[in-house]
């Protein structure tokens, strides 16, 4: 019988491969404003009922789309599109002053983030924007709207 098993988990991976089982698409886009003006952090996430697969948004706006590994591609289906870490560090004012604690040692305090997109486009719940995989032309381009403050 041990002869015989490495002749049934080549015909199971045969099997598999011939149904496409386990077959990822390759997805790339830009996430932009309306505007057509880059979201230059952050990742773009596509998650299903049983996949999640992102990229990482760069400096430029393009992603590329991984699933178990960086840029390996993403399973066919319909996905609910949503960006993640998609903020900045705030700007400050010069004359902020430093805090102390009681012993005079300057305190780190914490400048906070200013979010690139709505709120809305911030969790699979939430967002409005869907895709179906595989794509045309392997692209998909995400529009976002700014936050409102």
């Amino acid at each position: 019988m041990k002869c015989c098993l490495p002749i049934v988990l080549v015909g199971v991976v045969l099997v598999m491969s011939a149904s496409g089982c386990g077959q990822n698409h390759q997805l790339k886009g830009q996430v932009t404003y309306q505007d057509g003006t880059p979201v230059t952090v952050g990742m773009v996430n596509f998650e299903s009922g049983t996949s999640l697969s992102r990229g990482r948004i760069q400096p430029d706006g393009s992603y590329t789309v991984g699933t178990l590994g960086n840029k390996d591609g993403i399973p066919k289906g319909t996905y609910k599109v949503y960006i993640t870490g998609a903020e900045v560090p705030r700007e400050t004012g010069q004359n902020q002053t430093s805090r102390v604690d009681t012993m005079g040692n300057p305190i780190q305090t914490m400048v906070g983030f200013r979010q690139l997109v709505d709120r809305k486009y911030m969790t699979a719940g939430n967002t409005p924007i869907t895709c179906e995989v595989p794509a045309e032309k392997n692209r998909f381009n995400v529009v976002v709207e700014p936050p409102v403050y």
